[in-house]
């Protein structure tokens, strides 16, 4: 049975993430699509139903607003129950011309038709009976209980037609007695063209009904069409007597989408569509990372040099990879650890930025050497540090810190330097013969020479002495690397110091043409070896010196601290490249390397300044903008 790794559940699940989405999406299209045709379709009805109410409400009141005229012949009758035909006539022609709906109007003491308005056409319904046509026993006791007008219909009428007959009771006034009753009917084809039901599109069905059961269509009295009802939507009409029903639905039944859908949908598919492309984006955009994880994780475990991850927060270490375990085993479980660097003695190295320092500052630390103990070894090995930090690591920021094992380095390094001093040492002795016999050749010491070969010998006389710099610029450096130079340090004044460096370097100055511009120095007292700071001094002068145009000035001066002073020099030449800084300090250095260069040097001024300023308990450094010149500086401790 196959295992799967972890990197196989990964993939599974993103695939699964993906197809999950996926049908999600699909099923919220499929949902919202469904809720948009059902919106849709409510909308429609609650619009028929709208209208079907308005058919209703016109309907009834139109049949009542008609029924609502005949109410003062009532109360005439009331009053003069002996009416004869002439006075009918006279008050019923009346009514017909306010309510044209009216068919007839009949007068019917104790429910027997004897007066009808019209006579033409209605002559059938005179010496009719009502109670034997159209009003059944509960309304005739309506009719007396409530003196309130009952309605019958749809009837068939005697005289064609159907219609609609409201019967309006008649109490006489002076007795109290009932008298009959006032017959009205309402022709419905008339009713019907008042209201517009007679002029509806074809679009619109429309039906009335005495039932509310929309299968019984013997009891429709009006369909503007036939019609196969469904679901229609409905609207009663309840007057005493009578209760009807209007139906109504489209012909084609109610829709099922909105007319145009595909606007819509097109619009869900294009939103599917980015939102798939967007998951799988992002999941392959995961999917990537989790490959560079895997690769850096890889190299983190593989990688020669040591490798520790510690928490910013705590500054804890909270990952190791096998080469750093191997260099320093579990001595290290804090980053405090690398602040408390060795020199080459064992000694605990001072005046030195710690890695914890120098990371707040510039969140990132490069060739930073040191000597640490490891485990298994009875003197410090030299390590190299390299850090970073990073501001997350899942929910944490850490930092990366590079550990290098630079003892083979070292070795190959001690080796050159012993060749150097040993080669230094052999050429020192006849260098020193030669270029004096050069210098007595160049001053005619032994006799005055031809022209061309003074000139010679004032060129191989000036290249000896370069030489000679060289030489004992490697013999200086060979001696600060192994303790050998020896140190007098005591109390001095900074001003005395400084203004003997410029007064030795002033003849150089005038040489290149620049102006040496010595602000006022305090009187600050500091411990050191007269000859070596000096030294350093003048490396820093004589450096801006060399990189200043002619014409221009160095600036000397002096910014102060509580505990510390920092001797500034500042030039006006090109400054210095950004990426030049890691090396500018150490051995045989030089911004342009070139055969070509406009100064020359041996690289080794500003290493032997470091180291001077090393075994001062001092610093070294410098600021600078490309173009706008340099400032180094010098930084002693003020002795108490």
């Amino acid at each position: 049975m196959t295992t799967l790794t972890r990197a196989d559940v990964f993939y599974r699940l993103i695939w699964a993430a993906r197809l999950g989405t996926l049908l999600l999406v699909v099923a919220v299209a499929i949902t919202l699509d469904t809720a948009s045709s059902s919106s849709h379709r409510n909308d429609v009805r609650q619009h028929w139903q709208e209208e079907v109410d308005d058919i209703s409400l016109e309907l009834q009141s139109t049949i009542l607003q008609n029924v609502q005229t005949v109410w003062g012949l009532a109360a005439n009758v009331a009053i003069q129950p002996d009416i004869d035909g002439q006075r009918f006539r006279e008050l019923a022609s009346v009514i017909l011309l306010l309510a044209p709906e009216l068919r007839n109007i009949g007068l019917a003491p104790d429910f027997v038709i004897r007066h009808i308005y019209p006579v033409e056409g209605n002559q059938a319904a005179i010496g009719l009976d009502v109670t034997q046509q159209s009003l059944s026993p509960e309304q005739v006791e309506t009719l007396l209980n409530n003196r309130q007008v009952v309605f019958s219909g749809p009837i068939n009428l005697v005289q064609g037609g159907e219609g609609l007959a409201g019967r309006i009771p008649i109490f006489e006034q002076a007795s109290g007695e009932f008298w009959g009753v006032v017959s009205v009917i309402l022709e419905l084809e008339k009713l019907y063209s008042s209201i517009g039901l007679d002029r509806l599109e074809g679009d619109f069905n429309v039906a009335l009904s005495s039932s509310s059961d929309i299968h019984d269509t013997e009891s429709v009295f009006f369909s503007t069409q036939p019609f196969q009802w469904k679901n229609p939507v409905t609207s009663t009409i309840r007057m005493r007597g009578i209760s009807w029903m209007v139906f109504a639905e489209p012909p084609g039944g109610w829709p099922n989408h909105p007319r145009h859908p595909w606007v819509f949908r097109g619009s869900l598919f294009v939103l599917l569509g980015i939102v798939t492309a967007g998951v799988f984006w992002l999941t392959s955009l995961m999917s990537r990372d989790r490959e560079m994880q895997q690769r850096l994780w890889g190299l983190f475990e593989l990688a020669p040099m040591g490798i520790g991850l510690f928490s910013v927060h705590s500054n804890q270490l909270l990952r190791a990879n096998p080469t750093f375990e191997s260099q320093f085993g579990k001595s290290v479980q804090s980053l405090e650890f690398f602040d408390q660097p060795l020199d080459v003695h064992g000694e605990p190295l001072a005046n030195r930025p710690g890695v914890q320092e120098t990371l707040r500052e510039h969140a990132r630390v490069s060739g930073l050497e040191g000597y640490y103990m490891a485990p298994g070894h009875d003197e410090p090995a030299p390590i190299m540090l390299h850090g970073l930090q990073l501001d997350n690591y899942g929910n944490e920021p850490v930092i990366w810190l590079i550990t290098e094992d630079i003892s083979e380095r070292k070795k190959v390094d001690h080796l050159k330097n012993e060749f150097i001093s040993t080669v230094s040492h052999e050429l020192r002795t006849p260098l020193t013969s030669i270029s004096g016999s050069l210098g007595l050749l160049a001053n005619n010491a032994v006799g005055e020479l031809p022209g061309k070969a003074s000139k010679l010998a004032h060129i191989a006389y000036r290249n000896s002495q370069q030489l000679t710099f060289l030489i004992n610029d490697l013999l200086d450096m060979e001696k600060l690397v192994a303790g050998k130079m020896p140190f007098r340090s005591e109390h001095y004044v900074l001003q005395d110091l400084v203004h003997e460096s410029v007064e030795n370097i002033a003849t150089f100055a005038q040489q290149r043409d620049i102006d040496l511009q010595v602000s006022e120095l305090p009187a600050v007292t500091v411990h050191v070896d007269r000859q070596r700071l000096n030294q350093a001094i003048t490396n820093l002068l004589s450096n801006a010196i060399k990189f200043s145009p002619a014409g221009s000035s160095v600036d000397i001066f002096v910014s102060q601290h509580e505990e510390s002073v920092r001797l500034c020099i500042r030039d006006h030449g090109e400054g210095i490249a950004p990426d030049f800084r890691e090396q500018i300090f150490q051995k045989f250095s030089q911004a342009d390397a070139s055969d070509r260069r406009a100064s020359g040097g041996t690289g080794l001024g500003l290493a032997i300044t470091r180291e001077l300023m090393t075994r001062m308990n001092g610093t070294v450094d410098y600021e600078s903008t490309p173009g706008m010149g340099a400032t180094f500086w010098l930084e002693l401790p003020v002795a108490g």
